[in-house]
């Protein structure tokens, strides 16, 4: 029997998460399935249930956490391990966050304590990335026409929906919530959303909601505090095209286009494994922008970038100083005139430009690597000391 049970879903992660499995010598069987919803899914519990019924695991692997396996994990004592690559986690109930069997495994060291004071069994474990599984295609002369950048940026632009929720308010909360908005905008290291959103504020939020929606409109806690961070980062990002490609040519590939971003050039939705490998290679400059509510973990795209060979510049993360000689493996900014300038700096600078890229892609072969992250998973939930 398979010792390793490994769930998959269409994740970034899993070609390398099989291969260093593979490598190790471990043995696992895959399950496959898509969830439309990851917490209502009777179909799929019957069948996982049967699954885990006719076979032997010593534990359940999946990239994020899906709250019905660790249901029936639950259910047969099997531990379920869930590798998190999302902060926060989208999901609505987190009562089977607490079952003995579950573990996060939580690239955002903040996250895993936070989740450690709730009584989760959370651990911390930064994300991976195979330049060998990244860097499988010859880059052509027709790839350097369409993916050569001075500079270049993957991801989205988080349009919300803040506008829309900020509408019924009254002057105090709209001034209070812009308020907060602009005070997070400005700083980097620290993150004080859910400080600053009182009971007071939410309850008032949603007494106007309430008025205008004949009561059937409202908000939780972390409903808002994920629109405002991801307001923080859209208005972010926008500024950081809109400032740059007033100097250099820039590429932006989303899957939205911002109109009011004339002079950056609209590259539309790259795709992962064929396209992101390319750009990173190809762009002078890469752009990392993190997600707010990563309070300070390193995000897939930065590992990502320096797997592939590229070279960075990232807004500043506490991890990224342990785990990176800043401005030798990676270049971090603490603001936007600061960006502007290392950006001139490093597009005039081309060999140093390629040595720092050199070195990021060595640390992440050394220290970034699939095997090291499944060893930790395996033997803490195993004890299996032979990996």
């Amino acid at each position: 029997m398979a010792k390793i049970l490994f769930f998959q879903w269409h994740s970034f992660l899993n070609p390398g998460i099989e291969a260093a499995l593979k490598k190790l010598s471990v043995s696992y069987e895959t399950y496959f399935y898509q969830f439309t919803d990851w917490e209502a899914d009777d179909t799929f519990l019957q069948r996982f249930a049967e699954h885990m019924r006719e076979h032997a695991y010593e534990l359940v692997l999946s990239v994020n956490f899906s709250p019905l396996i660790a249901r029936v994990c639950g259910e047969y004592g099997v531990p379920y391990a869930a590798w998190i690559y999302d902060s926060p986690i989208h999901i609505r109930r987190r009562e089977t966050l607490l079952c003995d069997t579950s573990h996060l495994f939580c690239f955002d060291r903040r996250q895993a304590e936070i989740y450690r004071k709730q009584g989760v069994k959370a651990y911390h474990l930064p994300l991976a990335a195979s330049p060998k599984i990244f860097l499988k295609q010859q880059i052509s002369a027709a790839d350097r026409k369409k993916y050569g950048a001075q500079v270049s940026l993957v991801g989205k632009l988080y349009k919300t929906d803040y506008a829309y929720y900020s509408g019924p308010l009254n002057l105090y909360q709209r001034g209070f919530l812009d308020g907060i908005l602009k005070a997070q905008g400005k700083v980097y290291g620290a993150y004080f959303i859910p400080e600053l959103i009182t009971d007071a504020l939410l309850d008032g939020m949603n007494e106007r909601y309430r008025i205008a929606s004949g009561g059937t409109a409202s908000i939780t806690k972390e409903e808002l505090e994920f629109m405002l961070a991801c307001e923080v980062t859209g208005r972010e990002r926008y500024l950081a095209l809109a400032v740059l490609s007033n100097h250099f040519k820039v590429n932006y590939y989303s899957g939205e286009k911002d109109e009011r971003l004339e002079k950056a050039n609209y590259m539309g939705y790259a795709d992962y494994e064929r396209e992101m490998p390319k750009i990173f290679r190809l762009s002078d400059v890469n752009l990392n922008i993190t997600l707010r509510t990563i309070q300070t973990g390193i995000p897939l795209r930065v590992l990502d970038v320096l797997a592939c060979g590229g070279f960075l510049i990232s807004n500043y993360q506490e991890e990224l100083a342990e785990y990176f000689r800043l401005g030798e493996e990676l270049v971090t900014y603490g603001d936007l005139e600061e960006l502007v300038w290392l950006t001139d700096v490093y597009l005039k600078d081309e060999a140093r430009r390629k040595q720092i890229a050199r070195c990021g892609q060595e640390r992440i072969r050394q220290d970034f690597t699939y095997e090291r992250a499944l060893k930790v998973i395996v033997q803490t939930l195993t004890g299996d000391g032979k990996l």
